[in-house]
C-alpha cells in the first residue's frame, strides 16, 4: 500500500483527492495535515465522505512514515518539505499549488502531465508539479503541433469554465506568459503572441471548455494523424473531429480533443476537461500511479457523472 499524506487537507483540491483515494486499491491515507481543523472528520468539510473510514485532520505529518505527500496549499510547512526534500530521498512530492512559474524554474520538479512527460515520470522523477487548470488542457491540445514545429502564428485561446474555478485562475497576462514558456519546451522557436480570454460557464458543472484557433494550412487528415500518432497509447486523451458533449468528461480524467477546419488556412482545436480532475486531483493521482509504477488508470476508472442525454426527453436516461 502507498502511504499518503496531504497538506492543506481542507482545500477543495484535497477534498477531490480524498474522494478519489478512498477508492484507490493501493492508497492508504495516513495524514491529513490541516492544523486549523485539528481533530475534525474530513466529512465535516468535504461533501461525499459521510460514512467513510478516514483519519481525522491533524497538525502532524511525518515524511519518514510516508511514500507520497500531496501539497495542496502554499504554506511555510509545504515549502519546508520542498526545501528539505533531500532529507527524505525515498519520499515523493506532488505539488498542486499551481505555482507554475516557480515550479518551472525548479528543475527538480517535473511537469506532471502524462501526455507530454510520461517517460520521465515513470523512470526518474521523485517530485512533480501539476500545472494549473488552464495550462493542462492547453498543453495537451498544443504540444503535438509544437513537436512538429507547427505553431508559428498567433494563438487565440478562449476558455469557458465554472464560477468557482474562474475565481482561482491567475491573471490573463501571467497565463499567456506561462503557456508561451511551456510551449517552448517542445518548440524552442515559438515566439507567436497568445491572446487569452475567459468567460463564466453558465452550466452547473465542473467542465472547462477551451477553444484555440490559429492559421494552419495542413489538411484535417494530416492534423489528425499527428495527434493520433502521439496519443494513441494514452489512456485518458482522445481525439475526434465531431462535437462532443461536456458530459463525456464531467467527473472523470478524460481530455477530449476535437479538431475542426472551417477554412483551408485555419484550425480550431476544442479541448474539454473536468477542471477539478485535469490540472487538479485527477492528474495528481495519475502522476502518483506513474511514480509508483502502477497502471496509470488505477483508481481513476471513474464513471461519468451524468446519465441524462440533453438530446432526449426528460424522462429518458441513457448509459454509456
Amino acid at each position: 500500500m502507498i502511504k499518503i499524506g496531504i497538506t492543506g487537507a481542507g482545500s477543495p483540491n484535497a477534498g477531490e483527492l480524498i474522494r478519489i483515494l478512498i477508492n484507490h486499491p493501493e492508497a492508504d491515507i495516513r495524514s491529513l495535515y490541516e492544523p486549523e481543523l485539528l481533530g475534525r472528520a474530513p466529512s465535516s468539510v468535504h461533501h461525499g465522505l459521510l460514512g467513510e473510514s478516514i483519519v481525522n485532520f491533524s497538525d502532524k505529518l511525518n515524511p519518514e512514515e510516508l511514500d507520497i505527500v500531496f501539497l495542496t496549499n502554499q504554506t511555510p510547512f509545504s515549502q519546508n518539505l520542498i526545501e528539505n526534500k533531500n532529507n527524505w530521498p525515498e519520499l515523493k512530492l506532488i505539488d498542486l499549488t499551481a505555482n507554475d512559474e516557480k515550479a518551472m524554474e525548479n528543475q527538480a520538479f517535473a511537469i506532471g502531465v502524462s501526455e507530454i512527460n510520461r517517460k520521465n515520470l515513470v523512470r526518474t522523477v521523485t517530485t512533480a508539479f501539476i500545472p494549473s487548470q488552464v495550462l493542462v488542457p492547453a498543453l495537451i491540445a498544443l504540444i503535438p503541433l509544437a513537436q512538429f514545429m507547427l505553431l508559428n502564428n498567433p494563438l487565440e485561446v478562449s476558455i469557458a469554465l465554472p464560477k468557482d474555478l474562474l475565481s482561482e485562475i491567475k491573471p490573463l497576462d501571467e497565463l499567456e506568459k506561462l503557456l508561451s514558456r511551456a510551449i517552448t519546451v517542445a518548440q524552442p522557436s515559438f515566439s507567436s503572441p497568445i491572446h487569452l480570454t475567459l468567460e463564466e460557464n453558465s452550466d452547473e458543472n465542473r467542465v472547462m471548455v477551451m477553444k484555440i484557433s490559429f492559421n494552419c494550412t495542413l489538411s484535417i487528415d494530416e492534423i489528425e494523424k499527428i495527434y493520433e500518432g502521439i496519443y494513441d497509447d494514452h489512456n485518458f486523451t482522445f481525439v475526434t473531429h465531431t462535437p462532443v458533449s461536456v458530459k463525456e468528461v464531467e467527473g472523470n480524467q478524460k481530455c477530449i480533443i476535437s479538431l475542426n477546419k472551417d477554412a483551408p488556412s485555419s484550425l480550431e482545436i476544442t479541448a474539454i476537461v473536468d477542471g477539478r480532475m485535469r490540472g487538479g486531483a485527477g492528474d495528481a493521482v495519475h502522476i502518483m500511479n506513474l511514480l509508483q509504477g502502477l497502471y496509470e488508470k488505477t483508481g481513476l476508472q471513474l464513471k461519468s457523472s451524468s446519465f441524462h442525454s440533453p438530446d432526449s426527453p426528460g424522462t429518458i436516461s441513457w448509459f454509456a
